[in-house]
């Protein structure tokens, strides 16, 4: 999966504190990540994540995707609405067993922020787009701008290891559930919740003594140096997307470090 440039551009959504795009940022200032951030996009204005970026001076933009819930906008303009709007909702896996009235209605509301956002993104081409915390789902009109036939475009962090435990507190259901090991995922985008394909994925322990912010920390220093040396695995065209015969993508590292970089992270991660 190689790119035309040395520096994989990149755009990065968040919604919060921004402690991953820290993380990537600094790795950048480093030399040890060979990528330049193009812009960063919160659908929150108050994100600390943006003040992170201001001051390395990297542009910053905010869509406030509450502005299109139905306090604020009652009524939807239809004709604001993408032209294959209909093909949108026929390949959703986002929103299950909802009446067909209230997918339509809660897709569209999703589809009209994204367009804002995409309309920033759109003359900077980016060549990546980094979820990083991002609070939001994100709808097949958004996910069709970016993945193309051969080649996925959007990376997203999650803190567990999928396919157990998706959606919005990887670390809270894991902790809850009694796991004795936990654990980070890199992964693509597709149209489902954290159903992409899998680059990698990291694990640590949770001791008998543990509390969750322990193991949220514990959790959070592997997602700091795995999603970031994926985003340097695509720079350097070391990620190879392959089809199973019933349609599956699956994701190959073609790094001879892979192994190594992954017995290390995980020995840090089992030092107490």
């Amino acid at each position: 999966m190689k790119t035309g440039s040395n520096r994989l551009k990149l755009a990065i959504l968040i919604s919060g504190g921004g402690t991953n795009l820290q993380a990537i940022i600094d790795r950048i200032d480093a030399g040890k990540l060979d990528a330049e951030i193009a812009l960063v996009v919160s659908n929150n204005q108050d994100a600390y994540g943006l003040v992170r970026a201001q001051k390395h001076g990297i542009s910053t933009a905010v869509v406030d995707y509450r502005k299109y819930g139905k306090k604020l906008l009652p009524e939807i303009d239809k004709s604001r609405l993408p032209s294959q709007f209909a093909e949108v909702i026929e390949r959703q896996r986002i929103f299950q067993g909802l009446p067909a009235e209230e997918i339509w209605d809660r897709l569209a509301r999703l589809v009209l922020a994204e367009q804002e956002v995409i309309e920033l993104l759109d003359p900077l081409t980016p060549e990546l787009i980094c979820l990083a915390g991002f609070m939001r789902l994100i709808s097949p009109y958004f996910i069709e701008q970016y993945n193309k036939e051969d080649r996925y475009g959007i990376m997203n962090i999650h803190p567990a290891l999928l396919p157990a435990f998706p959606g919005s507190d990887g670390y809270g259901d894991t902790f809850a559930y009694g796991c004795r090991f936990g654990g980070i995922t890199v992964h693509f985008v597709d149209e489902g919740e954290d159903t992409g394909p899998i680059i990698a994925q990291a694990t640590y322990p949770i001791w008998p003594d543990d509390i969750l912010d322990q193991v949220k920390k514990r959790g959070l220093k592997l997602e700091y140096a795995l999603y970031s040396k994926c985003i340097q695995w695509m720079a350097q065209g070391d990620l190879l997307v392959e089809k199973s015969k019933d349609g599956r993508s699956s994701v190959r590292i073609q790094d001879p470090k892979y192994p190594q970089f992954i017995e290390e992270l995980t020995k840090q991660a089992f030092t107490r």
